[in-house]
């Protein structure tokens, strides 16, 4: 399929499109390779006497680790969301469970560390309100207001009827209120785009959308914090390794050879040329020779020697361990450039990902990029929940009453249990804070329930000291 800058332009040929074409092709393409496991350097020329034509080198995939890794502390669990009623409250929260969002989450945010960016796009189907996680090389950010990103068109590519097909829209504000652009185009065996009604696939659907009641976008947009110094376009976000990919390349080097060890490191002897036999093959005359490792018989064998019958072991030694200490620095390295701590990945089984309490003890740089992003999600959610109450109110699922929004991240996200208890332990002992507040906190429930658990730890030391 084509770039989607070219598609876009074909669809809306007077909307104003960010000219980075070649960052979509050079950066955003090449980025989504690298995460797909299909890098530039995954193939290398054989080596060897007889080695003739390409090999797929062993490779760490440490794009997709370090993507996922920052997706697990960004968005580890499901976030505390706060509306002005309980009706909003629980209608969407019904919507982003129907929808699978708080499972479809960690993928998402993986894939937008991954291309420099995603959307949820927020529709109604059938009085349904309804989302579609978006990644980057499907959609384009074509302007923004106040309230971030408010222009942006989306492709949308599928099968309909064996026919494939391609649909544009293109999202934006007028007089403060949303509207939608719409063209489809079904692609020709040649490869060729041809425009087609959209009444033909979708039923009731209009080329031309405009609604009132709906005062925010029907979509939001999430990029990775930091500046993306690839493009000019400060709308577009930068992959968290589109800047890595020389270290990249070197941890899959390193990894490779390590595991070329292993084939190149096996069991090697040396034996007497009196010991080796030859064979014919009878349909090209070629003759092989080799050492029958299963002969078990006493073998005649003429020689003046002792040591002309001795089998030599010349197995190489293993260098396992400056394979592991190379990739650990290299690893670092990669650390260092996505702004984690040293340390946070590792290759070795006492190290991996740092625990929550270990990030939140201390003000490391993997602390500030995790609030950074997290500050980011929050903002996502926010406009995301906002959206999908103005479709319920639109829906008549919602009363029309005032939308307000708020998403935190609470400290059982970031924080180890045994921390919380830790902490609570030390404050009661020093007098810093009552048994019910520690209880509370340590358990994650109310105050009744911590007077109900307290009275109940009373009887039982009651019970304890009069047996």
């Amino acid at each position: 399929m084509e770039n989607i800058i070219s598609g876009a332009a074909r669809a809306f040929p007077h909307a104003r499109l960010p000219m980075d074409e070649d960052f979509f092709r050079n950066v955003i393409d090449v980025c989504s390779n690298i995460y797909r496991g299909e890098p530039p350097w995954a193939y290398v020329k054989k080596s060897g006497l007889y080695g003739k034509g390409e090999r797929r080198i062993a490779q760490l995939g440490c794009a997709k680790v370090l993507c996922d890794s920052l997706a697990a502390l960004t968005f580890s669990s499901q976030a505390d969301i706060f509306c002005q009623s309980k009706a909003q409250q629980d209608f969407a929260m019904r919507i982003l469970q129907e929808n699978g969002f708080w499972e479809k989450a960690p993928a998402f945010f993986s894939r937008a560390y991954a291309l420099g960016g995603a959307a949820i796009k927020v529709y109604i189907e059938g009085g349904r309100v309804s989302l579609d996680l978006v990644s980057a090389e499907d959609f384009i950010p074509t302007g923004s207001g106040r309230c971030g990103i408010c222009e942006g068109i989306f492709r949308s590519a599928f099968l309909r009827d064996g026919r494939q097909m391609v649909l544009f829209e293109k999202h934006g504000m007028t007089n403060g209120h949303a509207v939608i652009d719409r063209r489809l185009f079904e692609i020709r065996n040649g490869g060729g785009y041809s425009e087609i009604p959209l009444d033909e696939v979708f039923e009731g659907l209009t080329e031309h959308s405009d609604i009132p009641g709906m005062d925010v976008p029907m979509f939001t947009y999430f990029r990775p914090a930091g500046d993306n110094n690839l493009s000019d376009n400060p709308l577009l976000g930068l992959s968290c390794f589109a800047n890595c990919s020389d270290t990249l390349k070197a941890l899959d080097i390193a990894f490779d050879s390590f595991s070329r060890e292993f084939v190149l490191g096996r069991k090697r002897i040396i034996v007497p040329s009196s010991c080796i036999r030859t064979v014919v093959d009878p349909d090209s005359g070629r003759i092989s020779r080799y050492f029958d490792a299963d002969d078990e018989v006493y073998q005649a064998l003429k020689c003046d020697e002792e040591q002309d019958l001795k089998i030599t072991d010349n197995t190489c030694e293993l260098r396992v361990s400056e394979h592991v200490d190379a990739i650990n620095a290299l690893l670092d390295i990669l650390c260092f450039q996505v702004g984690l701590s040293s340390g946070t990945l590792s290759f070795n089984s006492s190290g991996g990902l740092k625990t929550a309490a270990e990030i939140k003890s201390m003000e490391t740089r993997t602390e500030i990029t995790m609030q950074s992003d997290r500050c980011l999600a929050a903002e996502l959610i926010e406009s995301t929940v906002r959206c999908i109450i103005r479709c319920g109110q639109m829906c008549g699922a919602v009363p029309l009453e005032e939308v307000n929004v708020r998403v935190s991240f609470s400290d059982r996200q970031t924080v180890d249990k045994n921390e919380i208890i830790d902490r609570n332990i030390r404050l009661v002992q020093a007098g810093l804070l009552s048994r019910v507040s520690a209880v509370m906190a340590a358990l994650d429930c109310s105050e009744e329930d911590a007077l109900r658990e307290i009275e109940k730890i009373r009887k039982e030391r009651k019970e304890f000291c009069l047996s």
